[in-house]
């Protein structure tokens, strides 16, 4: 295999990624539409995921394809009955994206905690005005999905003074992280958290997860920051818990329809910070992503095994209970 067809989904409007770094190793076709696709598919086994959004898979279907690397972690776009079932290997680009996130998800509690957000609004005002704020070193932080971008925040988070617990789909003790409680202990552990932080793949499972029943289990004036997947939390069930007074704040990285409506009223409240799913984005991620998928490409044509293989079939449904426990 000297130099194989590779496909590049890349978003409309979006840059490219600097798919030139491959041109020694393979035959990269960049295609941003569903008739590019199609057209791109004779011949071409491999997939460079550019787009996480994309609905091309769906649309038109992975024809002839052995391997798909996507340059996110998450693999939502995937998540087709038609990839699942079948051999195809799916990679992600771990190590580009989780570090970052984890930097933002502690920017965004350092903001909250010291209002950083009124000394703005104060000194666009020309105000002098002292205040008191809230500590960093102690706070009760639960982070709810101990995936890569998870674990990364739990050891920072932690590095920085808080106390963390961890909830993953399954209870387990792991040897960086300690002790990890299941779902089944999810509702007990909110109501003893200061902060809540998102780091769920959007699945069966964990669609919807955060609904009006989670939130009235959240101690009174916490806030909730989403790093994972937007569809995780009902949006409308957010803001009514926010308005009422219960929740304290949000920091949300991700939506469940993306880009945000600008008539949607999250834009509008001041205790919620709205982020252009950016969190991860360092400058020159799309260079790392390109790198990330070169070594893959690399060992691909050696025949030998890859890494940063996804299993899609263990991300599928497991306890749709969760998404809809009453009340």
């Amino acid at each position: 295999m000297s130099r194989p067809k590779v496909i590049a989904i890349v978003q409309e409007g979006r840059p490219r990624p600097p798919v030139e770094r491959l041109e020694a190793d393979a035959d990269v076709v960049v295609v941003r539409t569903a008739d590019e696709f199609q057209a791109a598919q004779p011949g071409a086994e491999i997939l460079f995921l550019n787009d996480f959004r994309t609905k091309l898979l769906r649309e038109v279907g992975p024809g002839e394809l052995r391997w798909i690397h996507t340059s996110s972690i998450g693999v939502d776009s995937l998540m087709t009955d038609e990839i699942i079932n079948s051999d195809i290997i799916v990679s992600n680009s771990r190590g580009v994206c989780e570090r970052p996130i984890a930097e933002w998800v502690l920017g965004v509690l350092l903001m909250f905690t010291k209002d950083l957000r009124r000394t703005i609004e104060l000194q666009q005002a020309r105000t002098w005005q002292h205040r008191e704020t809230e500590p960093l070193l102690g706070r009760r932080v639960l982070v709810v999905g101990p995936g890569p971008v998870g674990r990364e925040t739990v050891l920072l988070l932690r590095a920085a003074g808080m106390d963390v617990n961890i909830v993953g789909r399954s209870a387990r003790n792991d040897p960086q992280l300690g002790s990890i409680s299941g779902f089944d202990e999810l509702d007990r552990l909110l109501g003893q958290a200061d902060d809540v932080v998102l780091t769920l793949p959007l699945t069966e499972e964990t669609r919807g997860l955060f609904n009006s029943s989670r939130f009235r289990k959240m101690r009174p004036g916490a806030r909730l920051v989403n790093v994972g997947r937007g569809a995780v939390v009902v949006e409308q069930d957010l803001l009514d818990s926010i308005d009422a007074g219960h929740l304290g704040g949000a920091a949300l990285d991700v939506f469940e329809h993306e880009p945000l409506d600008a008539g949607n009223p999250l834009w509008s409240r001041q205790n919620i910070l709205v982020s252009p799913h950016a969190s991860g984005d360092l400058i020159g991620w799309r260079g790392r992503v390109v790198d990330c998928f070169a070594r893959n490409l690399r060992l691909w044509k050696a025949h030998e095994p890859l890494q940063d293989v996804v299993d899609l079939k263990k991300l599928g449904p497991a306890t749709p209970a969760l998404a809809s426990e009453a009340p």
